[in-house]
């Protein structure tokens, strides 16, 4: 065999093998990896004397397996408050950990959620000073992620919080239970 031939013969095949090393990308979501996202939507309370509001929320997640992930949600919503006798806005922070599992539909992929959180409220009333109150709570939900590439994904999602009363010096809300509904990006690490 003549040195041409084999260097022919090596080329072919590394020719045909950078193609098939370039196929072998690992998949997205996958085992260690991280993602950090955001979203904006909108907010609706059980509550009668609450109006729907503005909702905002980042998220941080870390993938235990393909399917599987723990999520930490610092998030806010603004309602204002109605049928009281006074306005006003009550404004929710949230710091929720939650379980994720996602079902993989090509770049299409729905998933669950559901965890545990601590609620913040804090009521804003004309001159009245400022009244807090602070509540464990839960949520759950779940939405959808479509990717826009390997790396970034288009995401939706819809989420039940379940806090129990909130209580004020000003009044007390005897439901402060709301959804959120919200749309946002999310890249993968």
């Amino acid at each position: 065999m003549s040195t041409r031939l084999l260097a022919l013969i090596v080329a072919a095949f590394v020719v045909h093998a950078v193609p098939a090393h370039a196929q072998r990308r690992t998949p997205v979501p996958d085992t260690g990896m991280w993602a950090i996202g955001g979203s904006l939507g909108g907010a609706a309370p059980r509550d009668p004397s609450l109006a729907g509001g503005l909702e905002l929320a980042g998220n941080i997640e870390r993938y235990l397996t393909p399917r599987i992930s723990i999520r930490g949600q610092l998030g806010g919503e603004w309602s204002d408050i109605v049928n009281r006798g006074f306005t006003g806005t009550l404004s929710t922070m949230f710091v929720d950990g939650n379980v994720v599992y996602n079902w993989e539909r090509g770049v299409w992929h729905p998933y669950a959620t559901g965890g545990l959180g601590v609620y913040r409220y804090r009521l804003s009333e004309g001159l009245a000073p400022a009244a807090t109150d602070t509540s464990l709570g839960v949520n759950l939900g779940g939405g959808v992620e479509y990717f826009l590439n390997r790396r970034v994904t288009l995401t939706g999602e819809i989420l039940f919080h379940d806090v129990g009363q909130v209580a004020t010096p000003l009044t007390t809300f005897n439901q402060g239970r709301f959804w959120t509904i919200g749309v946002g990006l999310k890249r993968f690490f």
